[in-house]
């Protein structure tokens, strides 16, 4: 049964349970004796935002029964009620007893009925929004001393997005006027959609004025699980450590990445387990910057011996795979599939990689990371070496951008184009083949493709006419760019500076002050 607790549509009630003793500051009172940086009983689930099944499975993993008593917070966002998609989540995972426990009242936070819920709670889930209203309403009341009691008693505590901020000392987001978070874990800063919405480095930039604290911002739909002093990462993407302690620690680069499985010591502050060890990186900073000059300049622009192809389709026929495999025309030719992203993305690279050597690729592998370390790494290099072609799949193209670009294999891939070799994308992979992303990726700062396509932005074919005025805003700001706007049925080359249009309806070339060039099949036009 499903017991709806909303605070304010309830009367007067009862209660033979014991008063709860008030204090001023709840996270000190309870903290002060503890003698890990997390809790010594009960456990912490602090998700990134964008929470997955998975980790709504992995939450009920912890609670342990599909019964027990849940305690869901849903302050933070707008949707208050069981429609809210987290509580959705909950449902799907298996929680057949959840309370929904909200108010934006202070004075009924601090009530006894209130409360009455938690002290029965098994674990207690709090939802997404804005993270300051949960710490206007709750923050050093009943209800946050009651939520520290469930973990006393070797309860769960999680939270996504702005319910996993709160979780932690320093209330990441709250602003000048609220920096005090919920305290579950001590001395700490938690983001939360870090990686996905490109905020890197603003915990470091908190962290030079508030010494002391550990921060670490989570990507969507992965989470790490704290429990005293050791925090371990589950999900499908990567956590950034900040630790102005850490020898190597600079301005330039501040973060440490933690993928799933991985454990860390939050006092100590260090790795204390990786799930997959790397072997040594044969990248440097220097060969980087010559990387980024070697795109981003002029020398040799365009000078490519290979091919680059463009899909519109989000979603491969075997035709569409046939006629890429008659213009590479190469027998037994070895493809490297690139893709990266969650276990879901990872399949879908490996059945593109069995089409292609069912219809006569013949030697296909898949090259699949989230972690752009390992982008620089021989083991992975070296799938790239040989190769005759390459065809990145339709992930993500800021994924593509946070594991691949400016990396070993971004060099790889330009090498390979140099000696002649031919590169295609579809879709989102379609879209990096660019040297400017458009539209949502940009939206969070994923600015750069990889450049094999030079002065060009390519547009996929899911763009309104809002976002094509944007295009044109953009268009005007850089001169040089051309915006190149797929169909889903469009099959481009792109070869010795040239852009020729082999199938599909006509499609639009934008320009510089916002003209634009139809181009039908067999016509093409000159990029560069």
């Amino acid at each position: 049964m499903k017991f709806i607790y909303i605070a304010w549509l309830l009367g007067a009630v009862v209660f033979t349970t014991p008063a709860v003793a008030q204090v001023d500051d709840v996270h000190s009172h309870w903290t002060g004796t503890w003698q890990t940086m997390g809790p010594p009983t009960g456990t912490l689930m602090i998700i990134g935002g964008a929470a997955s099944e998975d980790n709504y499975d992995y939450f009920m993993s912890l609670v342990g029964d599909p019964a027990a008593s849940i305690v869901f917070i849903p302050t933070a966002g707008d949707v208050v009620d069981e429609t809210n998609s987290a509580y959705q989540g909950l449902v799907k995972a298996g929680a057949t007893n959840i309370t929904i426990l909200h108010t934006k009242k202070r004075d009924v936070a601090d009530s006894e009925s209130f409360v009455a819920p938690l002290k029965s709670a098994r674990a207690v889930f709090i939802g997404g929004g804005f993270q300051k209203r949960l710490a206007e309403a709750y923050l050093n009341t009943l209800t946050h001393q009651l939520m520290f009691e469930v973990l006393a008693k070797g309860g769960v505590i999680a939270g996504s997005s702005a319910g996993a901020s709160i979780q932690g000392s320093y209330l990441y987001g709250g602003g000048p006027e609220q920096k005090m978070g919920f305290g579950f874990m001590k001395q700490s800063i938690i983001g939360q959609h870090y990686i996905r919405r490109n905020r890197m480095g603003s915990i470091a930039k908190i962290l030079n004025q508030e010494v002391g604290l550990l921060g670490f911002g989570i990507d969507e739909a992965t989470a790490v699980i704290v429990k005293g002093d050791v925090l371990e990462v589950v999900g499908e993407g990567k956590v950034a450590m900040y630790n102005p302690m850490r020898n190597g620690y600079t301005t330039d680069s501040p973060q440490e990445y933690l993928f799933s499985g991985d454990r860390y010591d939050v006092h100590l502050r260090e790795i204390i387990h990786r799930s997959q060890v790397l072997s040594e990186s044969v990248w440097t900073a220097d060969q980087r910057a010559e990387l980024m000059e070697r795109i981003n300049g002029t020398t040799g622009r365009g000078s490519f011996a290979g091919k680059v192809m463009i899909y519109g389709s989000h979603k491969l026929t075997d035709s569409d795979i046939g006629f890429f495999l008659e213009k590479l025309n190469k027998p037994a030719a070895k493809i490297v599939v690139l893709s990266t992203g969650n276990d879901a993305l990872r399949t879908e690279g490996l059945d593109l990689v069995r089409q292609l050597d069912r219809l006569g690729g013949q030697h296909g592998v898949l090259l699949h990371t989230i972690n752009s370390a390992k982008a620089n790494t021989d083991d992975i290099t070296a799938l790239l070496k040989d190769a005759d072609a390459v065809w990145i799949d339709d992930t993500r193209s800021w994924q593509l951008a946070d594991t691949y670009l400016y990396t070993a294999v971004h060099k790889e891939m330009l090498d390979l184009l140099q000696r002649g070799g031919v590169i295609t994308g579809n879709g989102a992979g379609a879209a990096m083949l660019s040297a400017r992303l458009f539209g949502e990726p940009e939206k969070y700062g994923w600015h750069y493709g990889f450049g094999f396509v030079n002065n060009t932005m390519i547009v996929r074919p899911d763009q309104d006419q809002k976002s094509l005025g944007q295009m044109k805003a953009v268009l005007k700001q850089n001169k040089r760019l051309k915006a190149i706007i797929l169909n889903e049925d469009s099959k481009l080359l792109v070869e010795g500076g040239r852009l020729r249009l082999l199938e599909g309806k006509p499609i639009f070339v934008y320009h510089a002050g916002a003209h634009k060039t139809k181009i039908a099949v067999g016509k093409d036009i000159v990029l560069n």
